[in-house]
């Protein structure tokens, strides 16, 4: 048994796609999930064009694809060859299970659905196993979900925005108000426009005011996901000049121009507006590669790779083992696994990189705190989203080696929480 959310429609004015896919990744920013803005083509017809957004809104969830075929139809993550090539006829149905994901993610998935049928989907169809969508009777919902709610016991744990104690999710009525905030808020994002205020970083030196750690971890959080809507922004100019034919250094060029991105000098070279460069999504996905780029994320380029490993921070070490034994576990996955193995090296690879820049300097004082913390809540958020792709995977290989790398990731994530509360202990020394 499991509970799956299906959906066919077509967007109804493909002049208006770069806003769907614009709304669609401040919404997985705002409620701690993943976005790939995706732009593909045939190779004989570069103007057949599948673009739109992958989302992965909860750990646990099946990718939700927001694809859209150049006829305007919503494509499944598996249906993208025939769309490039024009051999679908009629709109497909795309799926998304939810069972192995916690109840505000499939409340998530079906409000998002409805506030795109209202605003960009007008014959949107959409058939839940959870009755959630026909009823929105969280408490059928919760009867559904109860088989598997220990599937992934605490795995986003100390994550999100409006987080519960243990004591408190197990209070139904909590719960609830919970998860109705969970859906006020997906309909608030996407009823908004997709423009966001500059961020500034006030000066402190001179304001004479006292640091204040929820500020400033307010503030680079901030910044974190205005980096993020710039690289899915910068991927997607990318992705559409070269389908116009320019190659990959002109493409890369000019998109900078587009989004009105300086290039740094060399002698910002280890600046970090680079920390998150995207990889391009458009490609088949390449496990080998995946690996490689998250590896070198966790050196600078002075480091030998030989000794690398051994004068970085233990939980970077841990997150290379878990990153490479990921790697060997899954490197022959059957293709129907692709998008949990996707959203599973993804993760990891997040942790990686989240460490890099949290633990890869020695200075603890305040000024390093907001990008210390926004990163180390990267990592843990990369490993909730690992966690939850595991369970996907269990029928991708033996139960002895699943069990091991779900161990291994839950110990990571464990261990970078407790690096994460120390961190906030030190600059709240109020605090218990």
């Amino acid at each position: 048994m499991g509970i799956t959310v299906a959906y066919r429609g077509r967007l109804a004015d493909l002049t208006r796609i770069e806003d769907f896919e614009d709304r669609l990744v401040d919404l997985a920013l705002e409620v701690g999930g993943l976005a790939q803005i995706w732009r593909s083509y045939a190779d004989q017809d570069p103007k057949r064009v599948v673009r739109g957004v992958i989302l992965n809104l909860a750990p646990g969830l099946e990718s939700t694809s927001m694809l859209v075929s150049p006829e305007g139809w919503l494509i499944g993550l598996t249906d993208i060859e025939d769309a490039e090539s024009g051999q679908l006829t009629e709109p497909p149905w795309c799926f998304t299970k939810t069972q192995f994901g916690p109840l505000e993610g499939h409340v998530a998935v079906v409000e998002t659905l409805a506030a795109l049928k209202r605003e960009f989907l007008p014959d949107l169809e959409v058939s839940d196993e959870g009755g959630y969508w026909e009823t929105r009777d969280l408490a059928e919902l919760g009867r559904r979900h109860t088989f598997l709610k220990k599937a992934i016991e605490g795995v986003a744990e100390g994550l999100r925005r409006h987080g519960l104690t243990p004591e408190a999710a197990e209070d139904p009525e909590i719960l609830i108000k919970r998860i109705e905030r969970i859906a006020a808020q997906v309909q608030r994002v996407l009823r908004r426009p997709a423009e966001h205020p500059p961020l500034t970083f006030p000066d402190d030196e001179f304001s004479g005011a006292a640091p204040d750690p929820d500020a400033e971890e307010a503030l680079w959080d901030e910044m974190f996901k205005h980096n993020r809507r710039q690289q899915e922004r910068m991927q997607r100019s990318i992705e559409e000049r070269r389908s116009r034919g320019e190659d990959d250094e002109q493409a890369f060029e000019k998109a900078l121009e587009d989004l009105a991105i300086d290039v740094p000098g060399e002698d910002d070279s280890d600046e970090s507006w680079s920390e998150d460069e995207p990889e391009s999504f458009a490609e088949p996905f390449n496990v080998d590669a995946a690996v490689d780029e998250a590896i070198a994320e966790g050196k600078s380029e002075s480091d030998d790779p030989f000794t690398a490993a051994e004068e970085g921070h233990p939980l970077q070490q841990h997150a290379m083992d878990l990153l490479h034994s990921l790697h060997a576990v899954f490197r022959d996955t059957d293709p129907r696994f692709a998008s949990a193995l996707q959203t599973l090296l993804q993760g990891a690879s997040d942790a990686m990189g989240g460490l890099a820049q949290a633990l890869g300097d020695d200075d603890d004082d305040f000024e390093s705190y907001g990008l210390r913390v926004t990163q180390l809540k990267r990592a843990l958020r990369g490993l909730a989203f690992a966690q939850g792709a595991l369970f996907l995977l269990r029928e991708a290989t033996s139960a002895d080696k699943w069990e091991g790398r779900c161990q291994s990731v839950k110990q990571l994530k464990e261990d970078v929480f407790a690096e994460l509360s120390r961190l906030r202990a030190d600059h709240r020394p109020e605090v218990d």
